[in-house]
């Protein structure tokens, strides 16, 4: 107390602390915190981890003898036999493994055999009713390719099966190209980055990384909309939730974010905090192919809308193409201060082989064979060809602008599954993976439409 009153003397803090020394302290106890919570999240999820930081999973006793009676796989939590078990062989057959080590089997069974009152009356369970149902096992549960095929409406590669036989034509040969180029991507990747999220076609290396876009109709909001017109299709048009979901939501972008410049040019803006951005994706330009997708279910006085609506879409997206140097179209487009489907930042003129573009001429063609989208599709083909292909592999370009772009090093692994995928449907029949009976994916999979029938005539 005494020192407390000499006019010289300030106490440090009420620990004994300056104020220099309580902010060392904080520092160091905030990089403490900040370090075990940076291993607890980023470290491999590991079972020694789960055991320090996680609490134990409950487990009903004598589960793993349950397990291996009823025939289902253990779990990553529970304990696992020293030596995997190999794939189970397919039905009918007999798996000589079974046969050659009983020892191994018997011994792991062994080790997983109940001890206690509560386990023995679990085991007598699962073995009373596995005992009741001795049938199960001779019931199928394999794919019945036979009663799936019978559904089809088309043969899957189309009615001419013989190539062989195939006249000679410009098609044809523009499709050859298309898959010479397929093959030359898909080597160059397996030969220099298989495993990894894409190739590096200069370097010749893989790549690992991720990629985020901006939120609007084009960038993480884009398989919505698209998986609402699908499930309706996929369902054999039964699913009336996601198709009423659909409309909505096309109403509402053609209140809120459809525009047309003065040049003419029909295009989804972007709304970000209130304020329209006059702006458009590279993203967003696969709903070409969506609305002209869903054209056909609309209401009557809908369809001929949506169907221009398509085709416009799909032309500006065209123009951002062909208002570019190289004929690639950049990551995306404004419609401001006089200029109109052209990237008014350098930061938005790359091109990485993105495929939403041909993906909507690939599904205006298969509506309305309207020769320009082929002749759009082929100014693609050769823009590639001539910017894009390196030694090993396709590689996007930094401007699209430039007449001598430079290549980002990428080849991104949706250049094989989308862009060369539909760029061949594009130049092929109708009935190869036709849409009748195949829904595509936002990766361009196809998945088949549950048709309820067997009045397919795809059997061939």
């Amino acid at each position: 107390m005494l020192m407390r009153k000499v006019p010289a003397f300030v106490p440090a803090s009420p620990w004994g602390l300056r104020l220099p020394q309580k902010f060392l302290f904080l520092l160091f106890l905030s990089g403490l915190v900040t370090l075990c919570f940076g291993a607890l999240f980023l470290l491999p999820n590991s079972s020694r981890l789960k055991r320090l930081f996680l609490a134990p999973r409950t487990q009903q006793p004598g589960l793993e003898a349950v397990a291996q009676v009823a025939g289902h796989p253990l779990t990553r939590e529970q304990e696992s036999p020293p030596n995997p078990a190999p794939a189970a062989p397919a039905p009918g057959e007999d798996d000589p493994r079974s046969q050659a080590s009983p020892r191994r089997r018997k011994g792991w069974l062994r080790r997983t055999r109940p001890t206690g009152p509560r386990e023995e009356a679990t085991a007598a369970r699962a073995s009373s009713a596995t005992a009741l149902r001795p049938q199960e096992g001779s019931i199928s549960s394999s794919f019945d390719f036979n009663a799936f095929r019978s559904r089809l409406r088309h043969p899957v590669l189309g009615t001419r099966a013989d190539k062989s036989k195939e006249p000679q034509s410009l098609v044809q040969s523009q499709r050859e190209k298309i898959k010479e180029m397929m093959q030359f991507a898909w080597q160059s990747y397996k030969r220099y980055a298989m495993g990894k999220n894409e190739l590096r076609p200069l370097t010749r290396d893989g790549y690992e990384g991720n990629m985020f876009d901006h939120v609007s109709v084009g960038g993480l909001g884009d398989s919505f909309y698209e998986y609402l017109i699908k499930s309706w299709l996929m369902s054999a048009k039964t699913d009336m939730e996601a198709k009423d979901m659909y409309y909505e939501a096309l109403e509402a972008i053609e209140t809120h974010l459809l525009n047309v410049s003065p040049g003419g040019l029909t295009y989804i803006a972007e709304w970000r905090g209130g304020i329209l951005d006059h702006k458009m994706g590279h993203l967003a330009c696969f709903s070409g192919g969506m609305i002209a997708l869903g054209a056909e279910d609309a209401k009557e006085e809908k369809r001929a809308h949506y169907r221009e609506l398509a085709a416009q879409i799909t032309k500006t997206c065209h123009e951002s193409y062909a208002r570019s140097d190289t004929k690639l179209g950049p990551e995306a487009f404004w419609f401001n201060s006089g200029r109109e489907a052209v990237a008014t930042q350098t930061s938005e003129s790359y091109y990485i082989l993105r495929p939403e573009v041909v993906e909507s001429y690939m599904y205006l063609w298969r509506q309305t064979h309207d020769p320009i989208y082929r002749e759009w599709g082929w100014e693609v083909v050769m823009a590639l060809e001539k910017y894009c292909r390196t030694e090993a592999g396709f590689s996007g370009i930094q401007d699209v602008y430039s007449k001598v772009p430079d290549h980002d090093n990428k080849q991104q692994t949706f250049f094989l599954a989308e862009t060369l995928k539909y760029l061949y449907l594009l130049f092929s029949e109708d009935d190869m993976l036709s849409l009748e009976d195949w829904v595509f994916n936002t990766e361009a999979h196809p998945l088949p439409v549950s048709h309820p029938d067997s009045s397919g005539r795809g059997g061939a």
